[in-house]
């Protein structure tokens, strides 16, 4: 278990996290994963308070022993991918500035805490980045396969989608964490493709601009069955 850790939200701050989180309330269920929307109800993450990192760690320890952790900023692919590897996952320590509510230039608590934790709740979910940081941590010393991980990160955990019984929805939390990223997901104007890990690890993106191209996996176990795949082909 985690220490103890309190942080003080000032007023803006809660105000950000409330407009956020309660303009998306209405419009969440439609468009993002179960697994989702059953981390949060788990997380007790609503809009009128920012959670206390340590309650949520006591409940994801319960669940998949993963932890929440406290980062000043973007961590590079070596300590990220380490962190991964040891069921830790980092959360920047601010939140957007409340004049730019759809964007930060670095993962800040709505993007992480909103974003990410709630996913990790789920047991396969949570097995599948864990075994996807011991991969990605094989290749730290050669970046142009690092890279490839760090693509294929991009196009699947942050910015994936997926096929359900409700249709296309949303399955990264880089999309999730954001109102204009899933209305913008889930409209005609992104080239959505198949899943194909060939042309995912080969497919570059920029952060600071909505993804031309997005990526559409047929089912969660379809991305969870394929670390060996991943690491064959770009070890090939």
């Amino acid at each position: 278990m985690s220490p103890i850790i309190f942080r003080d939200f000032n007023k803006e701050e809660s105000e950000t996290w409330n407009t956020i989180l309660s303009a998306h309330e209405n419009l969440r269920k439609e468009q993002i994963i179960d697994i989702y929307h059953e981390g949060l109800d788990i997380l007790d993450i609503k809009p009128i308070e920012i959670p206390q990192l340590w309650k949520i760690n006591s409940i994801l320890q319960d669940y998949t022993n993963f932890q929440g952790k406290y980062v000043t900023g973007l961590e590079d692919g070596e300590s990220f991918y380490h962190m991964l590897a040891n069921r830790i996952f980092p959360i920047g320590n601010f939140i957007r500035d409340k004049e730019d509510l759809n964007y930060t230039p670095a993962p800040d608590m709505i993007h992480d805490l909103y974003g990410h934790i709630p996913f990790l709740i789920n047991e396969d979910y949570a097995d599948f980045c864990q075994r996807f940081g011991k991969s990605a941590c094989k290749v730290l010393d050669n970046p142009k396969k690092l890279r490839k991980y760090e693509r294929f990160f991009w196009y699947t955990i942050e910015f994936g989608l997926i096929h359900t019984d409700k249709g296309k929805q949303i399955f990264g939390a880089g999309i999730a964490s954001s109102l204009s990223e899933c209305k913008y997901a889930l409209s005609d104007d992104p080239e959505i493709i198949d899943f194909n890990i060939n042309d995912i690890i080969n497919q570059e993106f920029k952060i600071d601009e909505m993804q031309k191209k997005l990526f559409i996996i047929e089912s969660k176990s379809q991305l969870y069955s394929c670390i060996d795949e991943l690491e064959k082909i770009i070890n090939t």
